[in-house]
């Protein structure tokens, strides 16, 4: 039993011997991956020819921390947090018309890391967003909300989208480069699959001829809640939100870190 008890204490004694605590900040930018038809140009006579247009909302630049604690010289377990800000998307284009939306948030990356001896790694785990909006901005040079009626003027408009819970893949291989004893320099390329279902949208901006139209809209003209099923003998109550189906947004991307870690 003591002798039992005396490997347990030397094992431990050895792993903490090994074991450190590091620190690092980088800064990436991501390429959209599996991209999706995100956005709709029309062209030709009328609008009357539609293009898919592909895209993902992960693209774009971002700055990551990373706290990490290696059990011993291989293995190890870290938490980034990286913050996303996003290239603009096109979601509707046509001669005379123009609707943009980026995402910017922050999300976490809890990752199991594996180090060979040579300076490679790699590392996998989840990535959750945390807090972040999507907001999209439209511009339309004519626009009425009913032709033949309503003169045709300038709208400029805002929609700021929030999303609900979701968690994807995030993995990356790299290599670290020994600046001094507790210093180095890592480069690294990253996968991030992810996806984002919507929770709710608001229209934070309605201007139409040059006038602020947004207080003259009720609750359900302004603010959109994502739910799973909608049942359309409901009365719309004009001081909520009205209702959409839930859907998916691309958020993947493909991108090179680099930066630096410093051990203690």
């Amino acid at each position: 039993m003591k002798k039992n008890l005396l490997l347990i204490i030397a094992l431990f004694v050895a792993t903490t011997m090994s074991a450190q605590f590091y620190a690092g900040l980088g800064l990436g930018y991501g390429m959209g991956a599996s991209k999706r038809a995100n956005g709709v140009e029309y062209s030709g006579t009328n609008n009357s020819v539609q293009t898919n247009i592909y895209g993902s909302y992960g693209q774009g630049f971002n700055t990551t921390l990373k706290l990490g604690f290696m059990f011993n010289d291989n293995m190890g377990l870290e938490l980034g947090v990286s913050y996303l800000f996003g290239a603009a998307q096109t979601k509707v284009k046509t001669a005379t018309s123009l609707l943009e939306a980026k995402s910017n948030g922050l999300r976490l990356m809890p990752q199991l890391v594996y180090r060979l001896d040579n300076g490679f790694y790699g590392r996998f785990g989840i990535i959750i967003p945390v807090l972040g909006k999507t907001v999209a901005t439209g511009h339309d040079d004519k626009w009425s909300p009913l032709p033949g009626v309503v003169p045709a003027a300038e709208r400029d408009y805002e929609i700021e989208t929030h999303g609900s819970f979701s968690i994807g893949f995030a993995g990356a291989i790299g290599y670290n480069y020994a600046l001094s004893d507790n210093m180095n320099l890592f480069g690294e390329i990253e996968y991030i699959g992810l996806s984002i279902k919507s929770g709710t949208a608001t229209i934070t901006k309605y201007d139409f001829g040059g006038k602020d139209q947004l207080e003259n809209m009720k609750t359900f003209q302004k603010e959109t809640e994502y739910v799973d099923e909608i049942d359309a003998s409901t009365t719309q109550d004009p001081e909520k939100p009205s209702q959409a189906l839930k859907q998916k947004a691309p958020f993947s991307s493909f991108g090179l870190n680099i930066g630096i870690t410093m051990t203690f």
